[in-house]
């Protein structure tokens, strides 16, 4: 706020003190033990200091409005504020504050004014000061970190007088809630002291309590989602391995503290958040019953509201898992060597040729001293061999022509592209590429419903969505389903879990990718909206991300040479029963055909006898 808005309170105040005359003591003017820490850690990064004014009394009131005016006065250069509670001109309820300062006359003043705080009216990572005007207690100063500690204002100092005889003279309390063997014992700590118009210790006011936890415990929200989260054991508590969990510990190492895991109860994991009620792991994160949450949490509006977003950590993307193509059976293995083009055209030169035969042997337009006894069996012999007696040119010439046809047409080619064929169990690849593709195969759509979130405003999807309530399922047992088409539909899930997903059971079924129907998802571990690890959380995944770690631990954890064409082992693969059934089939098929007809020759033979 600039001074002029200052100026127009002040105004405000002397009318609300009846005109009284601001005749404001000497040391009230004396702000020269507020204006130095001001200067010093107010100042740099430039934000908006939000002045918070309580007391008993409105005398009082106007008071602390002189000494933040004369603050403004002084530091107009570069000093611009706001001011909550007492006046209804200019509030912080749009923003987080950045820097507060709470000036109150008594500890009951400062307690109400703390008790009442939100989320939205400060920022835990910021910096916050509290001015009483009062002398030191050792117990009222316990209460007041103590909920501090509660709101989790940790970068704050508290000043008070050191003695009542000598009114300048102050002393500077804080608190860290992380110290080698007092985890989380807060007691008050002396910072400074202002003797002789100076502070001795001012630049020791905001030390950096989150740069070593002293190996402290942090409770930690997560719950099995490979390969984000996943068990080293059967115990979770013996630790856990995944691309989030790898940069939890690293974060553990760096930053000095241990890890202590818990994961939501029932068969919900991600739950839903609402503002009241919420469920799962992100309820437990909402209401702090954990310190941060991670486990393929993704970055959504209605997550943002109510939690507050670390710097995103892995960027990946939500896909859809989509089946191959439907297995060959034994019959579509010995035609699908040949298109039905192809086919036709194998069949009219069959044609073509037995009307030549025929022509030739079997009519009176052609004289010829060559003739066999039946048209077919001419046909039979000419192209697959039979016994025969002696040929002359008309036949050799035929039989030339039915080699060429049947030998270089129909066994090289057709054996050539069945051998690919009788090696195939499902076609390479697949055709579902987009959404409408996925659409015409008449698929559904499966996702849980926190997933749904994300595809809800999609016209292609209304009314072909069906949510899996049930998240304690395995999702590779979902994908292994899709892949043998035991499940009539498309699995919507991280591109990491599919990846994961085709790394450890690529060989048992396989499952691909829509190229066109990907999604943008961005992982972060979440914290609650009080929480001041995001600042020493995320300066750290900053690093990880510029010095590369975090897509080497990411690689850890797919393998696409499936999908790419490679092979474990590069030697070819022996025929197995479901690679050649279907020629035994038709081999059997025939040799009963042949059996058929020699019985029924032999019948015939008896009756002329």
């Amino acid at each position: 706020m600039k001074l002029s808005g200052f100026f127009f309170i002040l105004a405000v105040c002397a009318v609300r003190c009846r005109f009284a005359s601001l005749m404001v003591t000497e040391s009230v003017y004396q702000v020269h033990y507020l204006n130095a820490p001001l200067q010093k850690h107010f100042k740099h990064p430039q934000y908006p200091i939000n002045f918070h004014v309580q007391s008993s009394s409105n005398e009082t009131v106007c008071g602390q409005l002189e000494v933040v005016n004369a603050l403004m006065r002084m530091n107009s250069k570069w000093l611009s504020g706001t001011i909550s509670n007492r006046l209804q001109i200019i509030t912080n309820s749009a923003y987080s504050s950045y820097y507060n300062l709470f000036l109150a006359d008594n500890y009951q003043s400062i307690i109400m004014v703390l008790e009442s705080l939100t989320y939205l009216q400060y920022d835990s990572s910021g910096r916050c000061m509290l001015v009483l005007d009062i002398v030191y207690s050792a117990r009222s100063l316990q209460q007041v970190f103590n909920l501090l500690w509660r709101l989790r204002i940790v970068n704050v100092v508290l000043i008070v007088r050191e003695s009542a005889a000598d009114t300048n003279r102050y002393v500077t309390y804080s608190y860290s809630p992380y110290r080698h063997g007092k985890c989380e014992d807060i007691e008050p700590i002396l910072v400074d002291r202002y003797l002789d118009g100076h502070w001795n210790e001012l630049s020791k006011w905001f030390p950096d309590h989150m740069k070593n936890f002293h190996g402290c415990s942090l409770k930690a929200g997560t719950f099995d989602a490979k390969p984000y989260s996943m068990p080293l054991g059967k115990d979770i508590k013996t630790g856990r391995t995944g691309m989030e969990a790898v940069i939890v510990q690293n974060l553990a190492e760096w930053l000095n503290f241990s890890i202590e895991y818990s994961t939501p109860s029932g068969k919900v994991k991600w739950g839903m958040i609402r503002a009241a009620n919420s469920t799962g792991l992100v309820g437990m994160i909402q209401r702090g019953e954990v310190e941060f949450g991670f486990g393929s949490l993704g970055i959504n509006v209605h997550r943002n509201k109510f939690m507050k977003m670390g710097r995103p950590s892995i960027a990946s993307q939500l896909n859809v898992a989509i089946p191959p193509d439907r297995p060959y059976t034994w019959l579509e293995k010995l035609y699908h060597p040949f298109t039905v083009d192809a086919w036709l055209c194998i069949m009219l030169g069959y044609v073509a040729f037995a009307g030549v035969t025929v022509l030739v042997f079997d009519s009176k337009f052609i004289t010829t001293v060559e003739h066999f006894r039946n048209p077919v069996y001419n046909l039979w012999e000419l192209l697959m061999g039979g016994p025969s007696g002696t040929f002359r040119r008309s036949s050799i010439r035929l039989f030339i022509t039915g080699f060429v046809l049947n030998a270089l047409v129909i066994r090289t080619m057709y054996q050539s592209a069945l051998f690919e064929r009788l090696q195939a169990t499902t076609r390479l690849g697949t055709k579902l590429n987009t959404f409408q593709h996925i659409n015409d195969a008449k698929l559904a759509y499966y996702m849980y419903i926190t997933t749904s979130l994300y595809y809800q405003d999609n016209p292609l999807l209304k009314g072909r969505i069906r949510i899996l309530y049930d998240e304690s399922k395995d999702w590779d047992e979902i994908m292994y389903d899709i892949s043998q088409h035991k499940l009539n539909g498309v699995f919507a899930i991280p591109l990491d879990c599919i990846e994961y997903y085709v790394k450890n059971n690529g060989k048992r079924g396989i499952v691909y990718v829509g190229k066109q129907t990907g999604i943008n998802y961005n992982l972060a571990l979440y914290y609650p909206k009080t929480s001041p690890l995001t600042k020493p959380f995320d300066r750290m995944i900053s690093r990880y991300q510029a010095a590369g770690l975090l897509y080497t631990w990411k690689e850890r954890f797919r393998d696409t040479r499936y999908w790419n064409g490679a092979k474990r082992h590069p030697e070819p693969a022996s025929l197995q029963w479901q690679h050649v059934s279907g020629a035994f089939y038709l081999w059997a098929l025939l040799l009963g055909l042949s059996l058929v007809a020699l019985f029924g020759e032999v019948a015939m033979y008896d009756r002329t006898e």
